[in-house]
């Protein structure tokens, strides 16, 4: 695994007419984690992401003209952290290229943005079991907080 960062890598936004390819990744993503339950939301999730980009911005992973993933951004504000947060609400690099530095030049141009925009907190999870995710957001700097998280269906 090399440390330094591949300097072809960048973020695109996703445009409307691009909501296929993006909807492809959104399952190769949850195919990956056995999130199979998830899988049926994916075509009114990707849908959604066009109604609103200031609550919602998804960008495409591009190495040259290749696209390589994507990451999709979701902004909220948050008193306990000061006003806004930016959540990354996914971030899939194809696995032929993980390991090689693409996440950690996303992840440094994530907070990039998160820094233009003014944002307060950047946040993340992962599941349980995934130890790579895991390592990966602590090797960014990321803790893990105090909170147990819910939800519910609407």
């Amino acid at each position: 695994m090399s440390n330094s960062h591949p300097s072809n890598i960048e973020l695109i936004k996703v445009s409307p007419n691009e909501s296929e390819l993006l909807k492809d990744y959104v399952e190769a993503l949850y195919r990956f984690e056995g999130d199979f339950e998830a899988i049926v939301n994916i075509e009114e999730g990707v849908k959604s992401l066009f109604k609103n980009e200031a609550l919602a911005t998804p960008y495409f992973i591009k190495q040259g003209n290749e696209k390589i993933g994507y990451v999709i951004l979701t902004r909220y504000h948050s008193v306990e952290k000061g006003g806004l947060t930016i959540y990354i609400d996914e971030l899939y690099v194809e696995e032929r290229f993980r390991r090689r530095g693409v996440g950690k030049t996303i992840l440094d141009e994530v907070v990039n943005i998160a820094r233009r925009e003014k944002a307060k907190a950047l946040w993340a999870n992962t599941e349980h079991n995934n130890e790579g995710s895991q390592r990966f957001f602590k090797n960014a700097g990321f803790r893990q907080n105090k909170y147990l998280n819910f939800e519910r269906q609407i």
